[in-house]
């Protein structure tokens, strides 16, 4: 009962507010003063995975809508880097060191953007207010963070080694005696804790132990997010316990014909609320705030959506934002996930839950 009470405090307004109340006040600028500064900037430096937006050729085209919205002229440089745990801790490391930032943005979930938060090493920009297209609830971390794309965790299943009727529709399907027969030894799971974690801020931290107990006798292995899709289209899996990205993965998938569908498991679904923000130290600041808000225009959501099938559900248009609506779809809240990781609690459930999957 202990562990179920501090969970509901890390989604309660009070955290929140004190979070919020704990930074220094959001710089006045105007979009003019930034396009101004940026044009003095010349470039933006953007280190993450090779394959992000869609890549290189996704960011040449990003680059001319950018520029051409700004009336700049200015460059957007991707860089192949490190994970996005891994690129947190690098601008922080950079900080402390008194160096510049290698990224000028850093895109990443609630988890990563809490470390840069609580070093106080994101710039806090009033993005709804100088960009229209950016609404309140884009800002997940209000002045320092906007959101760039949804991804709707969930189950992965290959439908044509598993029917419809037999395949699981939530995580408890995947315990059920009288289901789990189809897949037992069939089964992948992520050698993550997090989307455990973030399963207990409904189910509570008991639910969600007794729920893995259940779980790794019936699994054939751990697969890491972004290697399962073919092995589950293969068939060497039939199914994903959960994946990251069920849903675009579906979509991606099944447009090379693979026979992989996701599922949105819980309800609410489980959310990762990816998120560009602006480190303290960047070397190119303007440039890298026009950025942030760009990637939330409809612009720059199309060509992201093109090449990536990513997409966030609060730009309205978008395949994420008809999905969400046409399923109706109630997500995780983001505020309770930003609370939950602020916070800091939890830390003993993560170890044992972590300790569960390595044995």
């Amino acid at each position: 009962m202990a562990r179920q009470t501090t969970l509901k405090v890390y989604g309660s307004a009070a955290v929140l507010v004190a979070l919020l109340a704990s930074h220094a006040r959001v710089q006045a600028q105007t979009l003019n003063e930034l396009i101004a500064g940026a044009k003095k900037e010349g470039e933006l430096s953007f280190v993450a995975g090779p394959t992000t937006f869609g890549g290189r050729q996704a960011f040449a085209d990003l680059q001319g809508i950018f520029n051409k919205k700004f009336g700049l002229n200015a460059r957007l440089n991707l860089t192949a880097g490190p994970s996005m745990p891994a690129m947190a801790a690098r601008i922080i490391t950079e900080a402390k060191a008194g160096r510049k930032s290698s990224t000028d943005v850093h895109l990443g979930p609630p988890a990563t953007h809490a470390e840069l938060h609580n070093e106080k090493l994101l710039e806090r920009v009033n993005y709804s207010n100088i960009f229209p297209w950016v609404t309140k609830e884009m800002e997940i971390l209000p002045g320092d963070t906007v959101l760039v794309y949804t991804s709707l965790q969930g189950i992965l299943y290959n439908s044509k080694l598993l029917s419809k009727d037999k395949a699981p529709k939530t995580y408890e399907d995947l315990v059920d005696p009288k289901l789990s027969q189809s897949w037992a030894g069939k089964l992948a799971i992520p050698p993550y804790s997090s989307w455990l974690v973030e399963l207990s801020l409904f189910w509570g931290e008991k639910k969600v132990l007794d729920y893995l107990r259940k779980l790794l006798p019936l699994s054939a292995g751990q697969v890491r997010y972004g290697e399962i899709e073919e092995r589950v289209s293969s068939g060497e899996f039939l199914v994903m316990a959960n994946s990251g990205s069920a849903v675009e993965s579906m979509w991606e998938w099944q447009g090379k014909g693979a026979p992989l569908v996701g599922i949105t498991a819980s309800d609410p679904v489980l959310t990762s609320y990816f998120q560009l923000g602006v480190p303290k130290n960047s070397a190119h600041p303007n440039l890298a705030k026009l950025f942030v808000a760009f990637m939330a225009s409809p612009e720059a959501q199309r060509v992201v959506e093109n090449y990536e099938q990513r997409s966030s559900h609060l730009v309205a248009g978008t395949r994420m934002a008809n999905y969400v609506k046409q399923n109706r779809l109630k997500l995780q809240s983001a505020s309770e996930l930003i609370a939950s990781y602020h916070e800091g609690k939890g830390l003993e459930f993560r170890a044992e839950l972590t300790n569960m999957l390595k044995q």
